[in-house]
């Protein structure tokens, strides 16, 4: 049995595992990194009482670093920062981006997000088009905003995407589903790279508000046409000042009013 097909570890064990990796850390010796945890951080936000969000847990403990001088840390690989065989184990027990992504959700919300989006949305309700496993629709769910989340894949063992889950109700249809709920704001959460759904959903949408979680144009999400009807149709204008993301992926978590403020064509 590979790391790939092995069932991940309860969060608490991977949370655990890593901390006590952090008792005996090593410096790269390339670049001579020294990777630490989000924990404490300026990056760091605690988890608020009553609600869970076990990927944070576990991202906030992993080795990080920051892409560019200055900028925000960001998780990297266990192996980086510890010994080979507990880098081996933490990802046997599925503390890497690739079992965190697909058991979870491809772009980290945390706290911070959270709270960001809350006064984004300013009570508003919202549709997400692409749930996947529905754990960004059940972490907005948790701090009271009504979510209605769809995906036309939902998560199972042979979907390379979505392995876990779902942690709320996600309900099967495509990005027609939009069209049902024109006054809610739209959310779309790393979108499969060329896939032309986040393109068909904002292209169907009629409200004013996109919150919206990826790379930019010419990265892996969506395709050129989204980012097109984006960038002719939308302006930016609010973007989360510490979202986390994985070491070398450009994801941002962003808001989008529509020009003019008037519903599209």
């Amino acid at each position: 049995m590979t790391t790939e097909t092995m069932p991940a570890a309860p969060p608490a064990d991977i949370i655990t595992a890593l901390q006590t990796a952090w008792q005996r850390p090593l410096t790269n010796h390339r670049t001579t990194t020294q990777y630490r945890p989000i924990a404490h951080s300026p990056e760091d936000q605690t988890t608020p009482d009553g609600t869970q969000n076990p990927l944070w847990d576990i991202v906030r403990w992993m080795p990080a670093e920051p892409l560019w001088h200055g900028g925000n840390l960001e998780p990297t690989f266990p192996y980086l920062a510890f010994d080979k065989a507990t880098g081996l184990k933490l990802d046997q027990l599925g503390a890497t981006r690739h079992h965190l992504a697909s058991r979870y959700a491809w772009s980290i919300i945390s706290p911070g997000d959270v709270a960001w989006m809350l006064r984004q949305l300013d009570g508003r309700a919202l549709i997400e088009i692409g749930a996947g496993t529905g754990y960004w629709a059940w972490q907005l769910e948790q701090a009271g905003v009504d979510v209605a989340a769809y995906d036309p894949h939902p998560p199972a063992e042979d979907n390379t995407y979505c392995k876990a889950g779902p942690y709320t109700a996600v309900l099967q249809d495509d990005a027609t589903a939009v069209k049902h709920h024109q006054d809610r704001a739209l959310l779309m959460v790393w979108p499969p790279y060329g896939g032309e759904h986040a393109r068909h959903a904002l292209s169907l949408y009629t409200g004013d508000l996109l919150l919206y979680a990826g790379e930019a144009w010419g990265g892996c999400t969506a395709d050129d046409e989204f980012y097109e009807l984006l960038g002719r149709e939308w302006d930016k204008v609010s973007e989360a000042p510490r979202h986390v993301t994985w070491w070398g992926i450009h994801c941002e978590l962003a808001a989008y009013r529509r020009k003019g403020g008037g519903a599209g064509v």
